[in-house]
């Protein structure tokens, strides 16, 4: 085994080890934290079977494990634990193809180590699954979040092409995103009254701040610039960013495609731009003194 491929894994064992034992002490439940802290056990035995191999002490990367406990702070138990099963899985497959190359008995004490990774990977997804009841909201954070960026970037669209007064535009988003907002969270207590799984209530409040959440941010350019040209742009660009982002998150907990999701929500919110932003320009057509 050369030195510098033992020290590449060794020092990702090592991580392992480090980032289980903080998770374990951050857990939402004593099960969770015993099962990391077995973890973390675990990974420590692999650092000591690549340690072996080392000439030099293994390190990690610090920002590295900073950044894992602001995804931990941010976005929750769940979502790191998929990220982590995900890598747990690219694992396996890494040491099942460098398994045969070794001699005996370092061959087999790898195979054990593969098979610790393999059960490893089964019990994230079982603990995933206990995590699953807590994650029943996010439906209804999204549709607040796509709902209100489709609808006000429509609005947006619509006087960019009605109008050149970027104040008008955003005082006008905003007060069709409030309406749309208390709309939305009703609908969503509706919706969620025929579910025995979720509280009506909170599933309107999730959804209904979710919205004049993005409505406010999608409105902030339009009273930061000028130029209507300038606030839409930007404006538009906050919309993906936070399309994009809630893609991502979905796909990691749900195991989605991410790529297929956030196209498709791009061509529609492109659609409606286009669409609202020719229907704007009707409008300044037949009413130009109006607007």
């Amino acid at each position: 085994m050369q030195p510098q491929i033992a020290l590449k894994y060794a020092s990702e064992e090592l991580f392992n080890v480090t980032l289980y034992e903080w998770l374990a002490q951050a857990a939402p439940t004593p099960a969770m934290s015993e099962l990391l802290m077995k973890f973390a056990a675990q990974e420590r035995s692999h650092y000591d079977f690549w340690k072996q191999w080392l000439t030099k002490e293994a390190t990690y990367s610090k920002f590295r494990l900073w950044w894992y406990k602001l995804l931990f702070r941010l976005l929750g138990t769940s979502f790191v634990l998929r990220i982590l099963e995900q890598k747990e899985h690219r694992t396996i497959e890494t040491y099942r193809q460098i398994a045969p190359t070794l001699p005996e008995p370092a061959r087999s004490e790898l195979y054990r180590l593969i098979q610790d990774e393999e059960k490893h990977e089964a019990e994230f997804l079982e603990a995933i699954r206990g995590e699953e009841p807590q994650l029943r909201y996010l439906g209804f954070i999204v549709l607040g979040l796509s709902d209100a960026i489709i609808e006000v970037t429509g609005v947006h669209a619509g006087f960019l092409g009605a109008s050149h007064r970027p104040l008008t535009a955003g005082l006008a988003g905003l007060i069709v995103g409030f309406a749309a907002s208390i709309s939305m969270a009703s609908a969503a207590y509706l919706q969620a009254k025929q579910n025995q799984g979720v509280s009506a209530s909170r599933s309107a409040i999730y959804t209904g701040v979710s919205y004049i959440i993005a409505v406010i941010l999608l409105a902030l350019p339009y009273f930061s610039f000028g130029s209507i040209g300038w606030a839409f742009w930007i404006s538009v660009l906050l919309a993906v960013g936070m399309v994009m982002s809630f893609v991502y998150y979905s796909s990691v907990v749900f195991e989605r495609s991410f790529q297929g999701e956030v196209m498709e929500s791009l061509i529609v919110l492109g659609t409606t731009a286009v669409l609202s932003y020719g229907f704007g320009e009707v409008l300044r057509r037949f009413f130009p003194e109006a607007l």
